[in-house]
């Protein structure tokens, strides 16, 4: 775990989030637990297509990330 990979999920076990208050720890885990429900609810529709190199960089410049 670090400041760039603040979450960990533990297998079979639960999930581990660092923050630098406990507001920002939940705020992380909370976004990590709308995400895991997107991706299960989203299985009837088919696979999930990966977002492209470029626009992660795009998001990342556009969200001051990098």
């Amino acid at each position: 775990m670090s400041p760039r990979n603040p979450i960990a999920l533990l297998e079979n076990d639960g999930v581990l989030v660092l923050g630098t208050s406990i507001l920002d720890a939940f705020d992380r885990l909370e976004v990590l637990e709308s995400t895991a429900e997107a991706l299960i609810n989203s299985r009837p529709l088919g696979k999930v297509a990966p977002m492209s190199d470029r626009v992660i960089k795009e998001l990342a410049v556009a969200f001051s990330l990098d």
